[in-house]
């Protein structure tokens, strides 16, 4: 068993760096360095593709057979069996991946750079973004859904002026909206700062860590209690401008478990040899988590089944999750479409709810009786393309861009023979993988 350590200030102190942020090496261990790190090309391609993911996600919203418990949308549309399964499903695991790839990489800059780095370097890629999406992002959200809201009779139109309702609409509406994830990861990073910061926490941490079957048991029981009790921190929405705490124990237990793989098992050889397995499981557990979830939503509340719900749930999200990290490992070189759309991602993850609030409504008005599954292909693809318009004539070489750490330029030579740069780390999109190396512009 490996010994599973914090690290101590002293340790940090000594350590020498390179000019990317890692550890140093000799020039004999270059080449075994550059072929470790073409290895981590594979979560930019996760980074991309998530993003997309992400967008499908809420392009199907307005069409679910079972819509999400407290989650308010600019309109509902007619519904579609196939779009609910491919909403829920999704569900299930997205947030888990990105919180899990999230506390790898944070524990790969605390135990490289050490404590105060670490936090810097979130509340830059994390808070920065966050508060920009906050002053600008979140009131267009919020003049879209009402606008919806007008259009579809449950609203009066000087709700547009005054912002003031009863009910549910109220207490539906206020909150930080899709980008919850960027506070509640910048807190995880503040909690594990505070826990190596001080000897007894560390000690207490390290101690259940070295015991890694407990640990694991530990986390995914913390996570299927939290889903027993509060089953809508997946199977609903918790809209709220502070951490709800159902909902940041859950995803805690991700991060934390991110964490743990980053020490145990670094280079991730572990899943790269078991992807047929991860493959099996995650399909029979995605396929009945979803299955359980959409009786559950249909048919009213079961202890029974809420207590199987949230078992499957919590596995299906660790299959899907682990089978994602072993796919990205086979992966060692990205095409220049892939690395473009690897560096706009953050951005999309950003600006896209909006985009597709509003697309939803133009749909709904002008093709009312198009199928729903075509509806929301063509909200997805609308909101990408206008995502990637955006992030190109606003961000990807401009002020706006550097502030937000979100330019780039290609990679050349070729992105597969460069090493990485441990410094681009962010999550969710751009904020829970490491980008590939980049060119800031000038």
């Amino acid at each position: 068993m490996k010994t599973i350590a914090f690290p101590t200030p002293r340790s940090r102190q000594t350590s020498r760096s390179t000019p990317h942020g890692g550890e140093g090496h000799s020039a004999g261990n270059s080449s075994k360095q550059s072929a470790a790190k073409r290895k981590m090309l594979g979560f930019d391609a996760v980074r991309g593709v998530a993003a997309l993911a992400v967008v499908l996600l809420h392009a199907c919203v307005p069409y679910l057979q079972n819509p999400m418990p407290g989650l308010a949308w600019s309109v509902r549309d007619s519904a579609s069996r196939s779009v609910d399964w491919l909403f829920w499903g999704i569900e299930v695991f997205i947030m888990p991946l990105f919180l899990v790839l999230a506390g790898y990489f944070a524990w790969q800059t605390l135990s490289c750079r050490g404590i105060g780095p670490l936090v810097r370097s979130r509340a830059k890629r994390l808070l920065v973004p966050l508060a920009f999406a906050v002053c600008v992002v979140l009131p267009m959200d919020l003049y879209t859904w009402v606008l919806g809201w007008v259009v579809e009779g449950i609203v009066e139109p000087v709700k547009l002026k005054s912002l003031k309702f009863d009910g549910a609409v109220d207490r539906d509406l206020w909150g930080l909206s899709h980008l919850w994830f960027l506070q509640y990861v910048f807190l995880y990073v503040v909690v594990a700062a505070v826990v190596a910061r001080f000897d007894t926490l560390r000690n207490l941490t390290t101690k259940i860590a070295e015991r890694l079957p407990l640990a694991v048991t530990l986390l995914a029981a913390a996570g299927v209690v939290t889903l027993m009790v509060a089953p809508e921190v997946v199977w609903g929405f918790q809209h709220a401008f502070l951490p709800v705490a159902s909902k940041w124990v859950y995803s805690g237990t991700f991060f934390a478990a991110g964490m743990l793989v980053s020490k145990v098992d670094p280079r991730l050889a572990f899943f790269e040899t078991r992807i047929k397995p991860l493959a099996i499981a995650s399909v029979m557990l995605l396929v009945t988590a979803v299955s359980l979830g959409r009786w559950n939503l249909q048919y009213g509340e079961s202890a029974l089944a809420q207590s199987g719900l949230a078992v499957v749930t919590v596995l299906a999200a660790y299959a899907v999750t682990f089978l994602t990290i072993a796919v990205s490992r086979k992966i060692n070189h990205l095409s220049l479409p892939l690395q473009y759309l690897a560096a706009a991602s953050f951005w999309i993850y950003l600006v896209h709810h909006p985009i597709l609030g509003l697309v939803h409504l133009d749909l709904k008005q002008w093709m009312p009786a198009t199928a729903p599954a075509v509806k929301m292909a063509a909200a997805f693809c609308i909101s990408v393309g206008l995502s990637l318009l955006t992030y190109e004539g606003l961000v990807r070489r401009t002020r706006l861009g550097r502030m937000l750490g979100m330019q780039w330029t290609p990679s050349s030579p070729p992105v597969d023979v460069l090493p990485m740069r441990r410094e681009s780390v962010v999550t969710e999109t751009e904020i829970a993988t490491e980008s590939v190396p980049q060119r800031r512009a000038a």
